[in-house]
């Protein structure tokens, strides 16, 4: 290779292309090979790194692809973009993937939700409510708030063992009064709690859930885009248990319908998104 005149050599600036480009194999597997770093570093969980290699395997542009290496660290081989992308929602131009894309957006927050991987969640003003939040309307976020504010009212406490929040009725968990060694339950249905009338012994050292911690416009926003999330269209049965451990709340989010189609999520008391085991058709 000549050197020019001075002895300096600087190589070629990469071509920019636009973001529209169709993407290449080559491209895809830059991009794959970008998600292998970030997993082996830590950058991803292998959850979040399996769906984004999904995502990039199907991704029909530049865009797709860079959106799905945006906010890693990672030096990439795949060739650069003439103009930069938005990324309050990294994922949602690579919408051809068979596990569904994933962005969240849930109302006034959706700046604010910096999810990048996972979840897709939509507005609760849904056509047909009764779909998402059962006819009970239990899983709804507004019914949800009014149901934790009579279990403290009833209790003095929002501090619980576990809850599961089915479309019609709701179950507490709670440390017997006097005998933390036990386990109560407490069942809301038709406006109020009961206890039931039997006690189960406690597992040591539990730790609790605060339900006043718990983000309800998020989980009704989470709640409302399953189908999609999940892979599961119609949604005809769902429910959430919470429980925690020594990393805190964890929500997880099971949908399933009469064709045997069922999956589920797992995000925080903040609505982040934590693992996902969407429904998949293998031939």
């Amino acid at each position: 290779m000549s050197v020019p005149d001075g002895g300096n050599y600087a190589p070629p600036v990469p071509t920019r292309l636009p973001p529209s480009t169709r993407a290449r194999d080559k491209d895809r597997t830059d991009t794959c090979a970008t998600l292998d770093e970030a997993l082996a570093d830590g950058q991803l969980s292998n959850g979040e790194h399996a769906a984004r290699i999904d995502l990039a395997m199907e991704a029909g542009t530049l865009s797709d692809l860079h959106a799905l290496i945006e906010d890693l660290q990672n030096e990439s081989a795949l060739a650069p973009m003439s103009e930069s992308i938005e990324l309050a929602h990294p994922l949602s131009t690579a919408r051809s993937s068979k596990l569904g894309f994933f962005a969240v957006t849930v109302p006034l927050v959706a700046a604010l939700i910096a999810l990048t991987f996972g979840i897709r969640s939509c507005s609760a003003d849904d056509d047909d409510p009764v779909s998402r939040y059962g006819e009970s309307g239990y899983l709804n976020p507004a019914a949800l708030s009014e149901i934790f504010d009579a279990f403290r009212a009833q209790t003095g406490s929002s501090m619980v063992d576990r809850v599961v929040v089915y479309p019609n009725n709701v179950s507490v968990d709670v440390p017997a009064a006097g005998a933390p060694q036990k386990q109560i339950s407490f069942d809301y249905r038709d406006g109020e709690f009961a206890e039931r009338d039997w006690s189960t012994s406690r597992t040591a050292g539990i730790v609790q859930v605060d339900l006043g911690a718990i983000d309800l416009q998020k989980v009704g926003g989470i709640v409302a885009g399953a189908p999609t999330s999940l892979n599961v269209d119609p949604v005809e049965t769902l429910y959430l248990s919470i429980d925690a451990d020594e990393n805190g709340t964890s929500i997880s989010m099971y949908a399933s319908n009469d064709d045997q189609e069922s999956g589920y999520l797992t995000f925080d008391a903040d609505g982040e998104f934590l693992s996902a085991s969407p429904f998949s058709f293998e031939e």
